[in-house]
């Protein structure tokens, strides 16, 4: 439990860290308690706010008691009809916001949350990677985001409920849900950039699209109203189970395997000789963007094996996204030494990248020609080394390759050209550039 609230806690102040954490050791049963009590205080602020408008619009809409005792039938001798209106108006104003608050509205919102905004969002990342269908990373990821989701929820909308609890005004207690809900979609996005590795912009659209989902679930609640409680019917509960049991229970797989892998990778990282588990756990920090935890399994992997390439090719792909570039240099020089194909020939492509950004461009060609010699199809490669043979003057030559690499982001399945459709789009524009040049 002490773990938990640690978890819960560390969404304020270290978010993609405890985003991490949350994926490899949070409790889906936690998370869903940690909401229903929080969104249980949220209603019950609401229920105050909802109140004190009730209150508002009745002395509003109700007689003066001065009035009231001079000209007792005053309003139903001039119109009854108009005198029935007058007395119905508050409860018809009302009546929509006791639905949208009553007692089952925090149960409402949960199911939005499950049913709309998580499936939304993985959606939208299945859609932005392009190498996984949907069913696919349903079942994959369904219950670790769901748990991300809920405790983020908590998170957010803890100090809503405890303000909302003190400040019955309804219009503050409509601004303060509003400042939530985007501490929420906030909190999210750290989530979605952790588990899928995306980058922020990306998250956030996700969870945007998610939080669109979300008012489009609570309206289908909201309209199907007390019909919902037949849902709940034994028969229906039995019959549901037996037809989609197994698909339900499928979506819980992925969620036991990460944290199984997380658990005996842990585990693993006790034998002082076993370099391969720093490793495993590095690349999985990597996919995270966690480069500093990335790097510390790393170079633990590196000095419980000098002689194994792989880390130290890692190490050298981190110091090229930090811009580190001498470092970069010397790390890719020493992988590409002790394993000359290491990583699929990437450490040359690599390689060739970072001299390229220290305007070493005659290394860099070298480089950059063994790559696409060995690898003539990778669209990144070719881009690069047309870009250093623009540079080295080459126009003719570079040309070549920013063809290349457009021809061989076109002629890619489906799935892969959606995803390296961005070297396509760089190649068109450096070609674009040649012409204007030629011209």
């Amino acid at each position: 439990m002490f773990e938990q609230l640690q978890l819960l806690v560390g969404l304020y102040y270290r978010p993609v860290k405890a985003a991490s954490r949350i994926i490899d050791t949070g409790r889906l049963w936690f998370a869903l308690c940690a909401a229903l009590l929080v969104m249980a205080g949220l209603q019950a602020g609401s229920y105050r706010a909802v109140l004190s408008l009730t209150s508002m619009i009745v002395s509003r809409y109700a007689p003066a008691p001065e009035q009231a005792a001079k000209h007792p039938t005053a309003a139903v001798d001039e119109d009854d009809d108009e005198g029935t209106a007058a007395k119905a108006a508050p409860g018809l104003a009302v009546s929509p916001l006791l639905l949208a608050f009553g007692p089952s509205a925090s149960l409402r919102a949960l199911g939005a949350y499950a049913l709309a905004f998580v499936p939304a969002v993985i959606l939208v990342m299945t859609l932005y990677r392009s190498h996984e269908s949907f069913p696919v990373l349903l079942r994959k990821d369904y219950l670790s985001f769901l748990n991300c989701a809920l405790l983020s929820l908590a998170a957010a909308y803890l100090p809503v409920a405890l303000v909302s609890l003190a400040v019955p005004s309804f219009w503050l207690w409509l601004g303060l849900v509003a400042a939530g809900q985007v501490y929420f979609l906030v909190l999210v996005s750290f989530c979605v950039r952790t588990m899928w590795g995306t980058g922020m912009a990306a998250a956030f659209g996700a969870s945007l699209a998610g939080g669109v989902a979300t008012i489009g679930g609570l309206a289908v609640f909201t309209a199907v109203g007390s019909f919902g409680y037949y849902l709940y019917s034994p028969f229906f509960l039995y019959y549901a189970y037996i037809l989609l049991g197994s698909d339900i229970r499928s979506l819980g797989d992925g969620f036991r395997a990460k944290q199984h892998l997380r658990n005996q990778l842990d585990i693993a990282t006790n034998n002082p000789r076993d370099a391969d588990a720093h490793y495993q756990l590095g690349l999985i920090y990597v996919q995270r963007r966690q480069y500093d935890e990335a790097k510390a399994r790393f170079a633990r992997a590196v000095e419980i094996d000098p002689r194994e390439a792989d880390p130290i090719f890692q190490l050298g792909r981190i110091a090229l996204a930090e811009e580190r570039w001498d470092d970069a240099i010397e790390l890719l020089n020493r992988a590409a030494a002790l394993d000359d194909k290491c990583c699929s020939h990437e450490v040359w492509r690599e390689l060739g990248v970072a001299y390229f950004q220290t305007s070493r461009l005659e290394e860099a060609r070298l480089a950059l020609a063994k790559y696409v010699d060995r690898r003539p199809y990778d669209p990144e490669g070719l881009y690069w080394f047309g870009k250093t043979l623009a540079a080295l003057g080459q126009s003719g030559e570079a040309r070549e390759q920013f063809e290349g690499c457009r021809a061989a982001v076109e002629t890619m399945p489906t799935n892969r050209r959606r995803q390296l459709s961005v070297w396509k789009r760089k190649a068109n524009a450096e070609l674009r550039g040649l012409e204007k040049i030629a011209s």
